[in-house]
């Protein structure tokens, strides 16, 4: 899940950020640590992906380093276009035509 929605280990809402609103979340399913094998996914705390929401989820997500840091970087910016090289870009077909002339 980390990887394909570029969150942090712990994003149990994959608002992107690991945060309160997480443990929250987790903790309304009531689901840590109970007695029944394999019932817990990424949205109840199952953080490693072993089906059980116990203290191993909690060392994985806090090894991953995202708790309180935000959106994690995953993807790169890409740069407008500057004006000036779009209006050149828009006139050498004019500059064609004149030259042809």
């Amino acid at each position: 899940m980390k990887d394909l929605r570029q969150t942090w280990v712990g994003d149990a809402n994959l608002d992107g950020e690991f945060n309160r609103s997480d443990f929250v979340q987790v903790f309304t399913f009531g689901e840590y640590e109970d007695t029944i094998v394999g019932n817990s996914t990424w949205d109840e705390g199952d953080w490693n992906g072993d089906g059980e929401f116990s203290s191993s989820d909690f060392v994985a997500a806090f090894t991953d380093g995202g708790y309180e840091q935000g959106f994690r970087n995953g993807v790169a910016a890409v740069p407008e276009p500057q004006s000036g090289v779009l209006l050149l870009a828009s006139l050498l077909p004019l500059f064609h035509v004149i030259r042809r002339r």
